[in-house]
């Protein structure tokens, strides 16, 4: 049986995504698409404006609180409850789009959806999609540092209200500066197909072996590239040392590893979380390894030091 695909949208506060969500789902009335709406208070707002445009019975409110400091089985029960719902009116359900509120991390929404097991079977996430404004969105950026981390844990940045200001080069600029390479669209250039397209991509790395940049006082980014092949066992023995020890300071890992195969192991991970790694067919233009860490408050370059004692743990032996 084929997973139900997920996708979570999330925004910062003010930044359109509830027009956005209603504009995308108003023409695709017809399709076996839920959404699970998290807003905060008990009055829902949001859950309206989308109903004026969508199915009602389709729209399911989480009223607790944040999603994100809810209990994960809140998000469990919903999503069971959904499969049921279908199942008995004898419906195929083809997708899910959870909506976040505020300023909300994704990450505790992505842990419930790798941690159990019956989530696992059915259902699968797709992408993380996060709508930013055009008019505050530097200034949210600027002021918010959860605002780094939406942006670090997306797959895709999608500009609103571009309408009150069309200049957006200077946010995608910044945007850049923190996810480098991460796909950006302007609101009026999106549509409902490409919900699917937008995948967990790996960085666009560059060839260099180190490049480190400061984005702000607190987060840090590394860059590596290794021309020979990793063992991925001992790779991955490492990696999830370092998660477990430091999994709250490292905001995204994403990497394009040669173990020697004749695919790349492409992994994509946001906190401790790692996604299930995905293989991609070898070419001669990809024929090394390439790392991406960014973190916040640590000392990346023992991070690296790390990694090379592992992979080569002969090296630090006096002479």
């Amino acid at each position: 049986m084929a997973k139900i695909p997920i996708h979570i949208i999330t925004g910062f506060l003010g930044s359109g995504k509830t027009t956005f969500l209603a504009q995308l789902l108003q023409k695709q009335n017809h399709k076996n698409i839920a959404l699970i709406v998290n807003e905060l208070g008990q009055i829902s707002l949001d859950d309206s404006i989308i109903n004026a445009s969508y199915i009602q019975e389709k729209t399911l409110i989480l009223n607790a609180g944040c999603m994100c400091c809810n209990k994960r089985s809140d998000l469990v029960d919903k999503l069971r409850e959904l499969l049921n719902v279908y199942e008995k009116k004898n419906e195929i359900l083809e997708r899910i789009i959870i909506e976040t509120t505020g300023l909300a991390n994704p990450a505790p929404i992505v842990f419930t959806l790798l941690s159990d097991t019956f989530l696992c079977n059915h259902f699968n996430l797709v992408n993380i999609i996060t709508c930013i404004d055009a008019l505050n969105g530097i200034s949210h950026i600027d002021e918010n540092e959860e605002a780094y981390n939406q942006i670090l844990s997306s797959d895709c940045i999608l500009i609103t209200k571009t309408d009150l200001n069309p200049h957006t080069t200077p946010l995608k600029e910044k945007i850049n500066s923190i996810h480098q390479g991460i796909d950006i669209f302007e609101k009026e250039n999106f549509n409902f197909s490409m919900l699917s397209s937008i995948k967990h991509q790996s960085e666009n790395f560059q060839n260099s072996k180190l490049e480190q940049n400061l984005h702000n006082q607190n987060i840090q980014s590394l860059s590596l590239s290794f021309d020979e092949a990793l063992d991925w066992s001992v790779f991955s023995i490492w990696l999830s040392m370092l998660l477990h020890q430091y999994g709250s300071q490292i905001l995204r890992v994403k990497g394009l590893l040669d173990i020697g195969e004749d695919f790349l192991v492409n992994i994509n991970g946001v906190g401790h979380l790692i996604y299930p790694p995905s293989h991609i067919k070898k070419t001669k233009q990809q024929n090394s390894s390439h790392l991406v860490f960014i973190a916040k408050n640590l000392d990346l370059q023992k991070v690296l030091a790390s990694l090379q004692g592992f992979l080569n743990p002969n090296s630090n032996e006096s002479s």
